[in-house]
């Protein structure tokens, strides 16, 4: 097999803010709803009666736990202490890590700011998770995610340089300036070349409709869907 470069897979762009916010709706009404409606409602679906039975324990045993369910309209802040001693925060959320990502960058701002602890908060698609050490004090609440519109975006700006967020998208990034065209060219083209002797430029008919004319540096002048022989 021949040789291949390298390449990252960034992290997942995670769910739109849109589909979250749907989603929310969705079961913000299956926990008001009556469940003969919500029964009726997975059925027209596509849900089956095992997977109907699973969501509405599965809302049920999270409004039993905090007595709110986490929707399009309200999001609910869990504490607890782990197996560790160490408090955890979570913040239950159907916004996708698109939003949460950014907002985690914030937090964790904030903590090292007012606390002192340099602890990175987890985003994913269904909210972020707060590890803090041990502490007989009480822990911060949901005052921790409240923030200023006038103050989010400047300070999401000076954290996202360093983050794994900015890193996902580097590696996104340098995966696809690493695309390659097919190793056996459907067809060959001949150009002209401002060095001495012409060049062979093997492109796909994809990239053919292109520009084909190469100067020096040819690495430079020629399309990346293009591949040139010296």
């Amino acid at each position: 097999m021949p040789g291949r470069l390298p390449f990252w897979h960034g992290d997942g762009l995670g769910r739109p803010a849109e589909l979250g916010q749907a989603l929310g709706q969705f079961v913000r009404e299956t926990a008001l709803g009556n469940e003969a409606d919500v029964v009726e409602r997975c059925r027209v679906g596509g849900l089956d009666h095992n997977a109907t039975t699973n969501l509405i324990q599965l809302v049920g045993e999270q409004k039993t736990a905090t007595g709110q369910v986490p929707s399009d309209r309200t999001l609910v802040v869990e504490r607890f202490r782990d197996e560790l001693g160490d408090w955890r925060l979570v913040l239950h959320s159907p916004y996708g890590q698109r939003v949460h990502a950014p907002w985690a960058l914030a937090i964790g701002a904030r903590l090292q700011e007012r606390y002192g602890v340099d602890s990175s908060p987890t985003a994913s698609d269904d909210g972020i998770i707060i590890r803090l050490p041990d502490t007989e004090n009480e822990p911060p609440g949901a005052e921790l995610f409240t923030f200023d519109v006038e103050d989010i975006e400047d300070l999401v700006t000076q954290e996202v340089g360093g983050s794994a967020l900015f890193a996902s998208r580097f590696r996104e990034c340098a995966a696809r300036a690493l695309l390659l065209p097919v190793a056996i060219p459907e067809s060959v083209h001949r150009c002209g070349s401002s060095v001495s002797g012409p060049r062979n430029c093997w492109t796909s008919p994809a990239s053919s409709r292109h520009s084909r004319s190469c100067s020096r540096p040819c690495a430079s002048a020629c399309r990346t869907s293009t591949t040139c022989l010296h």
